[in-house]
């Protein structure tokens, strides 16, 4: 057939010839490429496509160049060559979002060749319209939230030019918060903080299906008849993310490892992370004598649905679900995209670590950017330790910016914020006008919260702050338990509101008591310029109990603040604290 064909093209090239006319060449079809179109949504992960002479009989040698009609849509390399079916070309695309307005946007890839007839793809990106870049730093995953009383907060992500987490003291950043572009006055302010100052709450979901388990795909280095796989998944699990975490923050866990079994809640939410170790040891002991297939989406929603739907929760926790799998899921109940909708719904941030043989990239890509999550490509076992810690460094480069506006009536106004860090500026513009109005509230109440959580030895409580008003330099708390306890503040380095090093803690009785009067005031409480920052939100004292309490609701009796020393009266400015107490449900 080559045959005929290369014949046929010589005796027509005759025929040309020898009428004596101008010698035109027609361009043949000889290229061909992996895909015609392509929807990156609202990946960041760039996108590989191939190309190559599909007719070598009819061009030897296919020299081809590649370009993007749009500068957002990088393309590399930009040229290759192909000799047919066996050499294909692999191209990468890649999409930056930096300064991409909200909405849809398109672009076409073009690939030509010297008489070649030249053939495109079609290019679909979803922008949030939240990506701003300085110098190779990029803004972006930026998060709205209104609430009262008069608040605004932002929450967003700081990423290097290779795409690695930024962290840095948020003492390091000159923030200017602007209110239709006019910066705000002196008499507010704005607080920078990390995301630690929210609670952390995360779920591992752990695969023990026989893709992991497999000791002859994935190796048994040190000979404990366990898989080099399952081994660095448990051994990262453990050393390195949970040994990373904040004391307040609380992680649970999910298993699954075969089909005909719903995936297992190994753990609930606890901050004890010995605790959490322990039951991961336990989990191969008994998935041992069948892994089997997977459910992984089975096992991520029910993970998701473990967070609680109620907005005040949501709007004092950082939430995220880390997990690992191929992507390839025939057995579960739920689909991938239920698994989207409620990570969603619930506000949790995907962190996905994708290994195995038989990788679906796009849906794991998916998975991780429309939750505002991350994708970790781990190609050997020993990447996964490596990407665990990426999936720490990266939970660490989170930030909040809130501030409280001053203005209090219907008049909308678009609120806008820039960074300035390392010589490097970087600016967004909310997609959301403000109506100080919606939001109203009095500035002057506190809000306070208690967060606890039980292993199966000891029981641990934060009291947190949700929003502090104005000039708050000490505070005094009454609190009586069934269960005896201690206390003692939370240190800065974990997002404390009262530095043990700037401020006391004066219980009423050394050790273990059940009823404790409790104040806490800085260095110099009569002060003002020693408080707590404004609209500041944060954990601000740990209590610790020997003994598991099953039903948290019961941890304590009567939780109660003294607001006296704030009253008009004292010469206060007339701010109280309330703490919410028992939990609402």
């Amino acid at each position: 057939m080559k045959r005929r064909a290369s014949i046929s093209l010589a005796l027509a090239l005759l025929a040309i010839f020898s009428t004596g006319c101008p010698v035109v060449i027609p361009p043949v079809d000889v290229i061909t490429m992996s895909n015609t179109a392509y929807n990156f949504e609202f990946n960041d992960t760039p996108w590989t496509f191939t190309v190559w002479n599909k007719a070598p009989e009819l061009m030897a040698t296919l020299d081809f160049t590649v370009s993007s009609n749009r500068a957002w849509l990088v393309i590399n390399p930009k040229s290759g060559s192909s000799n047919g079916p066996d050499s294909k070309k692999v191209i990468t695309a890649t999409v930056n979002r930096a300064g991409l307005a909200a909405g849809t946007h398109t672009g076409v890839i073009t690939i030509s060749g010297n008489r070649a007839i030249s053939k495109q793809i079609q290019i679909t990106v979803y922008s949030r319209g939240d990506t701003q870049t300085a110098n190779g730093w990029t803004l972006k995953n930026v998060t709205s939230t209104y609430s009262a009383p008069y608040l605004l907060e932002f929450d967003f992500s700081l990423r290097d030019e290779n795409d690695h987490a930024v962290h840095a003291s948020p003492a390091q950043f000159a923030v200017t918060c602007r209110e239709d572009g006019i910066p705000i006055s002196s008499e507010t302010d704005s607080h920078l903080a990390t995301g630690s100052n929210k609670q952390l709450l995360a779920f591992l979901v752990l695969d023990y299906t026989k893709s992991m388990s497999d000791r002859i795909i994935n190796g048994d280095a040190n000979h404990n008849g366990i898989s080099d796989a399952i081994d660095y998944m448990q051994d990262a699990a453990k050393n390195v993310f949970l040994d990373s975490l904040s004391p307040d923050a609380k992680v649970g866990i999910y298993e699954f490892h075969r089909a005909d079994r719903d995936p297992v809640m190994i753990a609930d939410f606890s901050t004890d992370k010995e605790y959490l170790k322990a039951a991961i040891d336990g989990i191969w002991p008994v998935v041992r004598s069948f892994p089997a297939e997977s459910r992984c989406w089975d096992a991520l929603f029910a993970a998701a649905s473990r967070f609680s739907t109620s907005e005040a929760d949501k709007k004092d926790e950082q939430r995220a679900i880390v997990f690992l799998s191929d992507g390839r899921d025939e057995a579960s109940d739920h689909t991938y995209q239920q698994v989207i909708d409620r990570a969603k719904q619930r506000g949790i941030a995907l962190y996905c670590i994708g290994f195995g043989a038989e990788l679906d990239l796009t849906t794991l890509q998916l998975l991780a950017s429309q939750t505002k999550g991350q994708y970790y490509p781990a190609s050997t076992v020993e990447q996964l330790g490596v990407q665990f810690q990426q999936i720490v460094n990266d939970l660490g480069g989170q930030y909040i910016l809130r501030w409280a506006t001053l203005k209090h009536t219907a008049q909308s106004f678009t609120p806008s914020f820039e960074i300035a860090i390392a010589g490097r500026t970087l600016r967004y513009t909310a997609q959301t006008p403000y109506v100080p109005q919606n939001y109203a509230g009095d500035r002057l109440r506190g809000e306070l919260r208690v967060v606890a959580s039980a292993s199966s030895d000891t029981t641990t409580a934060f009291l947190r702050a949700k929003y502090m008003p104005r000039y708050i330099t000490q505070m005094v708390f009454d609190v009586v338990s069934p269960y005896p306890f201690t206390v003692r503040l939370v240190n800065a380095a974990d997002g404390g509101l009262c530095d043990p090093a700037e401020w006391t803690l004066t219980p009423s009785g050394d050790g273990p008591t059940t009823i404790k009067h409790i104040a806490i005031r800085s260095a110099l409480p009569d002060d003002i310029y020693t408080a707590i920052p404004y609209a500041a939100f944060g954990p601000i004292i740990e209590f610790d109990f020997d003994v598991p309490i099953a039903d948290l609701n019961t941890l304590f009796t009567s939780f109660t603040v003294d607001n006296s020393i704030y009253s008009v009266e004292n010469n206060g400015g007339g701010q109280t604290l309330v703490v919410e107490w028992p939990p609402n449900p």
